[in-house]
């Protein structure tokens, strides 16, 4: 019986408590999909105006207190799941998110978002 439980307990340590991911898209007129972990495009406009890049948090299994956005994604809304913000090409813009549950426990996210015009 110990040589059976030992594996069991082992194996069940090394699982992650909880599957958060962030998903992005970068906003145009073509159909976006969302992308896991990272989102790249390659848009033929030909000029540098910024996109609308569009983060959220997906995949949790406990009930959120809130959500903290910072980097590329600061100053967006604590009890929303996703968060909009406009970016520039060619440069990479990190969304991250700390994730707060109820149960006082947290988890960090994040997703780099990239676009270029072919300019």
């Amino acid at each position: 019986m110990k040589k059976l439980l030992v594996p069991l307990v082992v194996g069940m340590m090394a699982l992650p408590a909880t599957a958060a991911q962030m998903e992005c898209f970068i906003d145009t007129p073509a159909y976006d999909e969302w992308q896991t972990g990272s989102c790249y495009l390659m848009e033929y406009t030909m000029d540098y105006n910024p996109n609308s890049a569009v983060w959220r948090v997906t995949g949790m299994n406990k009930p959120v207190s809130s959500i903290l956005w910072s980097e590329a994604t600061a100053g967006c809304t604590t009890t929303q799941e996703f968060c909009i913000q406009p970016i520039t090409p060619y440069q990479t813009h990190l969304g991250k998110a700390t994730i707060l549950y109820t149960d006082g426990t947290w988890e960090m996210v994040q997703a780099p978002a990239y676009f270029e015009t072919g300019f």
